[in-house]
């Protein structure tokens, strides 16, 4: 490498960190899969958001429907929490160092998604708000500790 790449290579890489950006980090097929499990859930969590933040009216059948196909879909990520020897995105070595930590996030947000589904059951939407705030802070908070900062 001459003293002009290196030069490049080492201003790109000082500009990309400065930027508060990673670069982008190898993925294997666990966790493509993984994301992937993780994107399927999402269309329904934004929905509900949109009705508990007032940007779409709250349709109450809409909202249990979406709620239920939320808390059966937030199960299946954790089926691809394991290393990923082809590279593991934007998940953090933390995940296996620390499993008992990682699996204490996991539950914490289990419980999370089942308060949010039991308080859509029952429609009563000030209940609704506050579970969809902790199944919120729940990701943030795992998503803190475990993921690679975008």
């Amino acid at each position: 490498m001459n003293i002009k790449t290196f030069t490049l290579s080492a201003a790109a890489a000082l500009l990309l960190a400065a930027c508060g950006g990673s670069p982008a980090q190898p993925k294997g097929p666990i966790s493509e899969d993984r994301t992937a499990a993780f994107k399927s859930m999402m269309p329904e969590f934004t929905t509900m958001g949109k009705m508990v933040k007032g940007e779409e009216a709250y349709e109450v059948e809409k909202f249990k429907q979406a709620a239920a196909k939320f808390a059966e879909a937030s199960k299946k990520p954790f089926n691809f929490f394991e290393s990923d020897p082809q590279g593991n995105g934007d998940a953090l070595p933390a995940i296996w160092e620390n499993a008992d930590k990682f699996k204490a996030e996991e539950e914490k947000f289990h419980a999370a998604v089942e308060k949010l589904n039991t308080a859509a059951q029952s429609g009563v939407l000030e209940d609704i708000k506050a579970a969809y705030g902790e199944v919120g802070a729940s990701c943030k908070s795992c998503h803190d500790a475990y993921r690679m900062p975008k």
